[in-house]
């Protein structure tokens, strides 16, 4: 049978403290949520996106572990760590909600919390028996404003991916006509216009992450019966 999916993504303006203002931070303490976007000590996000923490100090080398959930509901957890060189540092995980922020290790500055221009949508899984070869066409259709997007599939379970293993389409793998982006488009290139192409290799999982946004983006995903 054909497998197909519609949904749409916007993300709102990003703002550096809407999770946690900036703050004096000790390890193995929490951080106060009270950003403007928190409701009864939970930040709510407009949708799953990055999560963005700031330190004040360029020679931060805290740990930062980020606790929350993603857009299905399910808890979800990852921990970083500042270069040392950055006061930045951005989530690999996408999350709906922040129920809670912990640092460890060095701090020497304040941090806060928030978000950036970037946010994924939820993988959707392929059906990589389902048809030989794998088709999958992909539109994507700005509704309004602008947006930058790129497609990213992955070659690993999406429930389980570690950072960097989302694979930015078209990819010197496979690289077919990508309308908007066109043919030969560069890997990790966004698309900033209306767009559709095809992915017709084996795949578990495929997404649209959004990296500039002021619109509303309509993502479609039509998988091929078998063949």
């Amino acid at each position: 049978m054909a497998n197909n999916v519609t949904f749409t993504k916007a993300l709102v303006a990003a703002s550096a403290t809407n999770i946690a203002a900036s703050q004096a931070a000790v390890a193995g303490t929490p951080l106060t949520l009270n950003g403007s976007a928190v409701v009864a000590g939970v930040a709510v996000l407009d949708t799953q996106r990055r999560v963005l923490i700031t330190s004040t100090s360029a020679t931060e080398t805290a740990v930062v572990t980020i606790f929350g959930t993603n857009q299905q509901g399910t808890a979800i957890s990852e921990t970083d760590t500042f270069s040392g060189s950055s006061t930045t540092l951005v989530s690999n995980l996408d999350f709906l909600t922040v129920t809670k922020i912990v640092p460890s290790g060095t701090i020497v500055g304040s941090l806060s919390a928030g978000t950036n221009t970037t946010g994924s949508s939820p993988w959707w899984s392929v059906n990589y028996q389902n048809s030989a070869p794998v088709n999958v066409s992909a539109g994507f259709q700005i509704l309004s404003g602008t947006v930058t997007y790129q497609v990213e599939y992955t070659l690993d379970d999406p429930n389980n991916l570690a950072a960097g293993v989302a694979f930015p389409f078209p990819s010197s793998v496979q690289a077919p006509a990508f309308i908007g982006g066109g043919a030969g488009t560069a890997a990790g290139t966004p698309v900033s216009a209306t767009a559709d192409g095809l992915l017709n290799f084996p795949m578990i999982a495929v997404r649209v992450t959004i990296t500039a946004n002021t619109g509303t983006l309509r993502i479609r995903f039509v998988q091929s019966g078998i063949g």
